[in-house]
């Protein structure tokens, strides 16, 4: 029972201390004798009258029983209250039932319990194990107030232990740092359809079932003290390195190869496997019957996003990231030396580089020439974001809900919350909120609105 209230005795130096039953119950006495003392034993009627009011109380109370005030519930059970509702003895808020004689706090996860309720109400998906608050078993815990459940490759992540429960070779990949991310597989290894991350051919087995996991027609080759997965004979590497085609003698097949708007093309069936009313026009997948609303030249993704060859539209941040983000590759496949996509940074050795690495403080490129023009007293590159100080920052943490700049100018209220204006390279949500373009089809909802979501995917020709 803690210690609710102390009394300082300044004649004896004293300090004697009670608990809130203890000082309820010494009040009930001191009410008792001064009741005697100012009626007397002359005036026994009217004394005896008041005392039968005392003996109108219970002499025990539990939990849900009926009672009149909460003085009677506070009396035998420290924390509760009379719920004026049921009329019956109730918990106070954040306080659980116990044998119907207690009313015990609520816990964080980390703090003592008894009862796996204690823990619950604050935390969803915790149990009470060893007198302890923990996550449950397939959960993961976040701080003191939450556990995150398992998240599968491209499921979105707030920590690495929450993908590696998933997948022991995932991470979480922050889209904005420190906030969320996504769940990915590390580079040289590939997505498996229940969301598992497998190496590609070449990396090391110890079995032919490890090689077939990753592809069929493979098997594991013992080369010394090693083995490593090969296809088998008959059989080649495909150019994405995943997969082991059939050696075709004769000459290569016409394939198909799905291209969306506004991408290059060789046949009109490469544009129509996405859109039956499109077609190869000029090496370009176009409508049949183009318009202003949609066509080669206008897709529908927003201006600022990457468009995927098979019409997602993703953030640029993904673009050049070396993981697959686009569904067909086609972020990383374009990703060509000295012709990077217009979403990437291209180094000045003619690598390409997402350009959330511009002006993070650390070499990317080869040659270092991401962080070249990063520095106080010279212009920012054109990729970066600037300070009102001069300091320059990776684009994306332009109104990311933390102060990066050391003068705090990268979070004004007047520009992220009222988007009184919103600087170059930006984005104005529906809500005015100004946000970084960075956040533009995510996948996650960064405006408050989702309005940044949306303008995602590439439009539908119109029927000729």
């Amino acid at each position: 029972m803690g210690v609710d209230f102390c009394l300082r005795s300044d004649i004896k130096k004293m300090t004697v201390c009670f608990s809130s039953l203890s000082l309820v119950t010494i009040l009930w006495v001191l009410s008792c004798l001064f009741l005697q003392s100012s009626y007397g034993f002359q005036k026994r009627g009217r004394a005896s009258h008041v005392m039968r009011g005392f003996d109108m109380l219970p002499h025990s109370i539990e939990l849900f029983q009926p009672c009149r005030s909460s003085f009677e519930c506070l009396l035998y059970i420290p924390h509760s209250h009379c719920d004026w509702n049921t009329k019956v003895c109730t918990c106070q808020p954040y306080h659980v039932s116990y044998n119907n004689t207690m009313c015990l706090p609520v816990s964080l996860l980390g703090y003592g319990c008894i009862l796996d309720s204690q823990c619950q109400v604050k935390v969803k998906n915790s149990i009470c194990v060893d007198g302890i608050c923990e996550c449950r078993p397939d959960f993961v815990p976040l701080r003191k107030d939450k556990c995150l459940p398992p998240a599968k490759v491209e499921d979105y992540c707030l920590n690495d232990r929450q993908c590696k429960m998933a997948s022991s070779y995932s991470y979480c990949k922050y889209i904005i740092p420190r906030i969320y991310g996504k769940c990915k597989c590390p580079l040289g290894y590939l997505v498996t359809e229940d969301g598992a991350c497998l190496p590609h051919l070449g990396n090391e087995c110890k079995q032919h079932q490890d090689c077939e996991q990753v592809t069929p027609n493979s098997f594991c080759l013992r080369s010394g003290k090693s083995a490593y997965c090969e296809c088998r004979e008959g059989y080649q590497v495909s150019k994405n390195g995943i997969r082991c085609q059939r050696v075709e003698p004769h000459p290569e097949e016409f394939v198909v190869q799905l291209t969306s708007l506004g991408k290059p093309c060789k046949h009109s069936d490469d544009c129509q496997a996405r859109d039956p009313y499109s077609m190869c026009r000029n090496g370009t997948c176009d409508c049949i019957s183009p318009d202003d609303s949609c066509g080669a030249r206008n897709t529908g993704c927003h201006p600022d996003t990457f468009q995927c060859q098979s019409g997602y539209c993703i953030s640029w941040y993904f673009v050049c990231d070396n993981q697959k983000n686009c569904p067909d590759n086609s972020d990383e496949d374009q990703c060509i030396p000295f012709n990077c996509p217009k979403q990437a940074f291209q180094c000045d050795d003619g690598t390409c580089l997402s350009k959330s690495l511009v002006c993070n403080g650390q070499w990317e490129c080869p040659d270092g020439s991401d962080e070249a023009r990063c520095y106080t007293g010279i212009p920012c590159d054109r990729n970066a974001f600037r300070c009102k100080n001069g300091q320059c920052l990776p684009q994306y943490t332009f109104c990311n809900a933390e102060q990066d700049c050391a003068d705090g100018s990268d979070e004004l209220d007047e520009v992220c919350e009222r988007g009184d204006y919103c600087p170059r390279d930006s984005f104005q949500c529906d809500n005015k909120r100004c946000r970084s373009s960075a956040i533009l089809c995510s996948g996650l909802d960064g405006c408050g609105d989702n309005s940044d979501e949306t303008n995602c995917e590439v439009c539908y020709c119109k029927k000729p």
